[in-house]
């Protein structure tokens, strides 16, 4: 069964520089004006008032978003990721393993959309997967999603996406765990098989599409998509082989750990 792409039209507007820099200059004089001359001029002295309540103790400061870690590791809610590297790691569980089930998503959050298509799961947030994804410098390529027509259906050509673009948005995926206590990481297209040819899913790239936003939601947290094989362009990133319109094709592999077993995902840049 196949079936046709809808590609949403969304743009990203960037702040602008200029006002910021304008903002925090208007600040810096209205310290200048104020502020110093206010603490230079001599006070009268104000005696602490009697019987009032003690002092509360301050609110601790929440912590930061992205926790800096040791060794060029960085922490973002269930996510860490290396600066150096740029390898992003997930923790997550096996869901699908039945091999006669169809796959349709590789990773979504266990409480997202498309559960019952995924052969993982995982507590980690969409929004946090995509942010790790922007800080290590890996570029969005809407090159796997057909452009629209001006009637809003789907043509036959796809966007010019240019080639640096292309190749920054491209990573491949590992997966680990535990075979009776000893760790093996394997590429996770060897967990992913076809119907036909019973071969594994080939060694290739995933594309970073980066989701979009709807009336004012970023779609992947709406929907939990995370990693997906076949194209959805509200998820975080696809699967770009030529046979992903194909709903049909790709079920489990046989003998992959039982449904629950803890796993983690390694995202790393794509090395021909």
């Amino acid at each position: 069964m196949k079936r046709a792409l809808l590609t949403p039209n969304e743009s990203n507007q960037p702040h602008s520089s200029l006002g910021m820099r304008s903002l925090t200059c208007a600040a810096i004089s209205g310290l200048s004006l104020f502020a110093f001359p206010s603490v230079l001029t001599a006070q009268p002295e104000v005696k602490p008032a009697e019987n009032k309540e003690p002092a509360k103790e301050p609110a601790a400061d929440p912590k930061p978003l992205v926790q800096k870690l040791e060794n060029g590791n960085y922490k973002i809610g269930k996510i860490t990721f290396n600066k150096d590297s740029r390898a992003i790691t997930i923790p997550a569980q096996t869901n699908i393993v039945d091999p006669e089930t169809f796959l349709e998503y590789l990773l979504v959050h266990l409480n997202g959309e498309k559960v019952h298509e995924s052969l993982l799961v995982t507590e980690a947030d969409p929004t946090n997967l995509n942010l790790a994804l922007k800080l290590l410098s890996y570029k969005e390529s809407p090159e796997l999603f057909r452009v629209d027509k001006p009637d809003g259906t789907p043509s036959d050509k796809f966007p010019v996406v240019a080639e640096d673009i292309r190749q920054a948005a491209r990573f491949s995926i590992e997966i680990t765990w535990k075979d009776k206590g000893v760790e093996r990481t394997r590429p996770i297209t060897q967990w992913i098989q076809h119907r036909v040819t019973k071969k594994p899913m080939p060694d290739t790239p995933w594309v970073y599409n980066g989701s979009y936003i709807h009336n004012q939601k970023f779609k992947a947290k709406l929907t939990g998509s995370m990693l997906t094989i076949f194209p959805d362009p509200g998820s975080i990133a696809n699967y770009p082989g030529d046979d992903r319109d194909d709903d049909t094709l790709w079920l489990p592999a046989p003998n992959i750990p039982a449904e629950g077993s803890a796993v983690t995902v390694t995202l790393k840049p794509w090395k021909k």
